[in-house]
């Protein structure tokens, strides 16, 4: 005990933790480590859809790949430039060691593809996507919260918007911010569809207004775009329902397409910006899989608009 004790007294300043560092790094680590469990997330979507890797999309080719490179550039490139005009022997041994090194790079990575290729790929089932689905879902809840509360102050004369009820209406969404990560579609075992990008509606409706948040939202990458904010008194909407409609558009690799679309539509007006449309299901895509589109939640919202916009006219 003596010892411990003057072990203690002789500790240097700088060995003691100061609890605002402890704090920071506690904090850090965190973030890191949610950081891996995001980037774990969005790949086991990019799995979800496209399917497990093989051994050719794995890390080992790629370190392969890279090993190759050093012994062309150590072994080939290198003395094609330099050593036909020059004996130098520093870079003849700089050549020899690339050479080398990429030989023992390709090694490695020859040993972790036949590792790679003797693992068994499973691909993901709907439920990972069901519950990274979830996750998503929660966060733009989130998101949606705080875009309405900055973005239209007389929210708050309405009171909390945490006591208010919410719905979100989900919809397949093929125009993204993202080229690269377009829409994607997998027939899950129950015979639902599920997609990698939708467009978000949030209902949150007030005792007057209904206040609306949307977005669009791609799973592949975790990222939501275009926000959006509205409020719109339940007494000026003249009508919320489902139209099929037939769009004409081009998508962003300038591809012509004809879309058969559900859409859910209110119309608060004859101006372009008191008409909200969003697609919740494709009935082309429907078709090619035989699969189902859920749209209960696009339902639900439906219905308790038309009890708002007929409470109030009661009133």
């Amino acid at each position: 005990m003596e010892t411990e004790k003057i072990s203690e007294r002789n500790r240097q300043p700088h060995e003691i933790e100061n609890p605002d560092q402890s704090e920071k790094r506690i904090k850090a680590v965190g973030e890191e480590q949610e950081q891996v469990k995001e980037l774990l997330r969005r790949g086991s979507i990019r799995h979800y859809f496209l399917g497990p890797e093989n051994v050719w999309t794995q890390e080992g080719f790629g370190t392969v790949v890279g090993g190759a490179l050093t012994v062309f550039f150590g072994a080939f490139l290198l003395p094609k430039l330099f050593l036909y005009s020059s004996n130098s022997k520093v870079l003849l041994a700089v050549c020899g060691i690339m050479t080398v090194i990429g030989i023992l790079i390709c090694g490695k990575g020859l040993y972790a593809m036949a590792k790679e290729f003797r693992r068994e790929s499973k691909p993901v089932p709907d439920e990972v996507y069901d519950e990274i689905l979830e996750y998503d879902v929660t966060g733009l809840k989130k998101t949606s919260k705080k875009m309405l509360e900055e973005n239209i102050p007389g929210l708050k004369e309405e009171g909390s918007i945490d006591n208010m009820e919410m719905l979100q209406v989900r919809g397949p969404r093929d125009y993204v911010a993202n080229v690269n990560l377009p829409l994607v579609w997998k027939l899950g075992n129950d015979g639902t569809m599920r997609y990698s990008n939708f467009s978000v509606m949030a209902f949150y409706f007030g005792k007057e207004k209904v206040y609306i948040y949307t977005c669009i939202f791609n799973m592949r990458n975790g990222m939501g775009k275009f926000h959006h904010t509205y409020e719109c008194p339940y007494d000026q909407i003249r009508s919320v329902g489902f139209e099929d409609r037939i769009v004409e558009t081009v998508t962003q690799n300038n591809k012509a397409v004809v879309q058969n679309l559900k859409m859910l539509v209110i119309d608060a007006g004859d101006a372009e910006n008191e008409k909200l449309s969003m697609p919740v299901a494709d009935y082309d895509i429907i078709k090619k899989y035989n699969g189902r589109i859920d749209i209960s939640d696009a339902e639900e919202a439906v219905k308790v608009l038309l009890e708002k916009m007929k409470g109030v006219s009661v009133n």
